[in-house]
């Protein structure tokens, strides 16, 4: 007998986008369901970011659909998105801190937007998140303060607040030196395990994807032209083939 399988938590059905003349994506479909971790590789420039940018309307498709969380991202109105994003953590590339507030701050920030907890439970709640990340007593820093994976640890804090049943990583090891950039790939295994979020990571770094140990996907030409396992694409004919073998990954 087949294991039940788990609800679909996103799904893009043909969903075709276009900047100016240049097609970015291409009747893309994929299907993402509960509780998984899937990194979705591809070249610079192949779309990777727009695809995820879909998920919680920040990008309108040109054509097709995208189902994120039992709803349909194209069709609601900006007070339905805004609903829909308490529900989604956007992990930007750049950790898009504000500068202007300390990290305690940028944590408790969608806490005081979006629930009703007193000043007290808000600082309980903001120690717990630093802490979960490894950032303990960091509360009264400044953004300038901090190295790269602080910052994106910070970020991520952040983006936990709020209990978030989807993840979006864009890029989560740009930038950052090769330790550093596996700490943070540890950190949202640690994430995914004890929340039980469904997480989607768009990368380059085959490093972080081999560290991630999930569901691979690779964006070529608008659609994901191989969806499996890091070992079958070593092995894979083609581009993805090329593309995990040039960077030192071979069966």
């Amino acid at each position: 007998m087949n294991e039940p399988r788990e609800p679909v938590v996103v799904q893009f059905f043909e969903v075709t986008k276009s900047f100016g003349n240049k097609r970015v994506l291409n009747g893309l479909s994929f299907t993402v369901r509960r509780g998984e971790t899937v990194v979705v590789l591809g070249a610079s420039g192949s779309g990777k970011s727009v695809m995820l940018k879909h998920i919680n309307g920040l990008v309108r498709p040109d054509a097709g659909g995208v189902l994120a969380l039992g709803c349909g991202v194209s069709h609601l109105e900006e007070e339905q998105l805004a609903q829909l994003r308490r529900r989604i953590s956007y992990i930007f590339q750049q950790a898009a801190l504000f500068d202007s507030l300390s990290v305690g701050e940028n944590v408790a920030y969608p806490l005081r937007l979006h629930t009703d907890l007193d000043e007290e439970a808000i600082a309980e709640k903001v120690a717990t998140l630093l802490a979960r990340v490894g950032l303990s007593g960091t509360e009264g820093l400044q953004p300038s303060e901090l190295s790269g994976g602080m910052r994106k640890r910070v970020a991520l804090a952040r983006g936990l607040a709020l209990e978030p049943e989807l993840i979006l990583y864009d890029e989560p090891t740009a930038g950052l030196d090769p330790l550093t950039g596996l700490a943070i790939v540890d950190l949202i295994r640690q994430v995914a395990a004890s929340s039980g979020a469904t997480s989607l990571v768009v990368t380059h770094d085959l490093a972080a994807a081999q560290r991630l140990d999930c569901r691979v996907a690779f964006l070529e030409e608008g659609r994901f032209s191989f969806d499996g396992r890091l070992e079958e694409a070593m092995a894979a004919a083609g581009t993805v083939g090329s593309f995990v073998r040039a960077g030192g990954f071979h069966v």
